[in-house]
């Protein structure tokens, strides 16, 4: 029988990391090409807070109106830090750092379950990089929440509790509902020391501090953002847009089909054996405790299942990984070379992961517009042509009424009134679903110069005022600009 020369053993395994972090790094570049003007609305609500703070205007959407309209303060500041000191460009420096954090999380996935099963690792961490629905967070803070979320594990699971407790702080004030990964690091670390995890305490500590500092300038700990959010109750729930975008997915390659087989046999293995690396269980506890707490509160926007990926990833490495293991044990049934059976099972999960990565790559722009070649939001394109005439044609002082504020609002200095409460807390959230009401309660309350809407019913009552005239549309026909008569 040879003898393993650990040498060579060592050699395969750097080998195997060197290809697996470069496989990561292409298909990140890659992305960072393709998705380079890519952002959807909802980001650029950050984008107008972070450059309000460079301008001096302080943490605000519409200058002084002290309104906490982000969901995400930390990547706020962040945003605003990095435009200071490298320039104005926030679109661009979010979409920097939303490739820098796919790269690391990337990175960390693969290293953070490497010492059990190399192969597993790094299909889990390549699947993962390439998700098309992960990157319709693009440019929002998705990607750098679960930056800090691997980075906090690796602290973690290293012994550097401090900086634990740091990343946990700032982890919860990118998302306040991450906050719950404390609490599943702060569990473990009693369970396992029988004594409390005091050196996490700085996380509650930064979280404090900015919950008085939002307490005393807005007013409430919580966003207007997130309560309008949650207020809207019509519409697809989580677990149904799931599936829905599972099925969209689907319905262009049957590929995807093999998904759900996937996860469900990785579940498997993971309940059957109960051996995975410490830092897996921490994300699938997370995955699990978020799913239930998104499936019973949530909507089904898409940037909404990016923290489930990692999860899902996990679950999809092992799924590939228990069908290779089927095959390494029908090889070995026949009792060939005992070479032949495990340089088998990788060929086969090698073949079948590259197969899924390929999918997903082809897939990126699917549900998206294509624009000089790059993937965009078709939004963004009739959007930033509306704040192009507005900035060319109304004075500065003008008022804006629309649905979407985020394009509109980073790309005009106007001030913005938000038909879905976002920004604008004096429309009651009761209204967001009965819209020509909403309509009439925004021009009693701010009687804008401006109105910009895609929705038939606001445009027929605009159409029939005698308070608005139409000036022009956008998009092909489906915005319609009203000016006040």
């Amino acid at each position: 029988m040879p003898v393993l020369n650990p040498d060579n053993f060592h050699k395969h395994n750097r080998l195997l990391d060197g290809l697996i972090i470069s496989l990561i790094t292409v298909l990140v570049i890659i992305c960072a090409w393709l998705y380079r003007y890519f952002a959807q609305d909802d980001a650029f609500i950050t984008y107008r807070y972070a450059r309000n703070i460079v301008g001096g205007q302080g943490f605000v959407y519409n200058p002084g109106e002290a309104v906490l309209g982000t969901t995400t303060p930390f990547y706020t500041l962040i945003l605003a830090l990095s435009a200071a000191l490298f320039g104005s460009d926030i679109p661009l420096i979010s979409h920097l750092i939303s490739m820098a954090s796919l790269w690391v999380s990337g990175v960390l996935l693969y290293t953070l379950g490497r010492a059990q099963d190399r192969l597993v690792a790094g299909v889990a961490a390549l699947i993962f990089v390439s998700n098309p629905l992960l990157l319709s967070a693009i440019g929002m803070e998705t990607l750098f929440l679960l930056a800090i979320f691997m980075a906090a594990l690796k602290a973690y699971l290293t012994n550097r509790f401090y900086l634990t407790g740091l990343l946990l702080g700032l982890l919860a004030l990118t998302r306040y509902k991450t906050v719950v990964v404390a609490g599943i690091l702060g569990i473990h670390f009693l369970l396992k020391n029988r004594r409390l995890p005091l050196r996490l305490i700085l996380s509650g500590t930064i979280l404090g501090v900015w919950l008085i500092f939002a307490r005393l300038t807005f007013g409430q700990f919580i966003p207007h953002s997130a309560v309008s959010k949650l207020a809207q109750t019509e519409g697809y729930s989580f677990i149904q847009g799931a599936v829905i975008w599972w099925a969209l997915y689907a319905a262009r390659s049957a590929g995807y089909y093999l998904w759900p087989l996937l996860v469900v046999l990785g579940g498997y293995v993971v309940f059957k054996y109960k051996n995975l690396p410490a830092a897996y269980g921490f994300i699938l506890t997370w995955s699990a405790i978020y799913l239930v707490a998104a499936g019973l509160a949530a909507g089904s926007f898409s940037w909404y299942y990016g923290p489930l990926i990692p999860g899902l990833s996990i679950l999809v490495g092992y799924g590939i990984g228990f069908l290779g293991n089927l095959l390494k044990a029908m090889l070995n049934h026949f009792k060939r070379d005992p070479r032949l059976a495990p340089i088998g099972r990788a060929g086969f999960m090698v073949i079948l992961t590259l197969s899924l990565v390929g999918l997903h790559v082809v897939s990126w722009p699917w549900i998206w517009a294509s624009d000089r070649g790059y993937i965009v939001d078709s939004r963004y394109l009739a959007y930033r042509a509306a704040a192009d005439w507005l900035n060319h044609n109304v004075t500065p002082d003008s008022s804006l009424a629309t649905g979407e504020i985020g394009v509109l609002g980073y790309y005009t200095n106007l001030k913005i009134i938000d038909f879905w409460a976002l920004v604008t807390p004096a429309l009651p959230t009761s209204l967001l679903y009965r819209r020509v009401e909403m309509l009439h309660k925004a021009i009693e309350l701010y009687s804008p110069n401006y109105i910009l809407t895609d929705e038939t019913d606001l445009i027929q009552v605009l159409n029939s005022s005698d308070a608005y005239h139409y000036v022009r549309s956008f998009g092909d026909g489906i915005y319609f600009l009203f000016q006040k008569q």
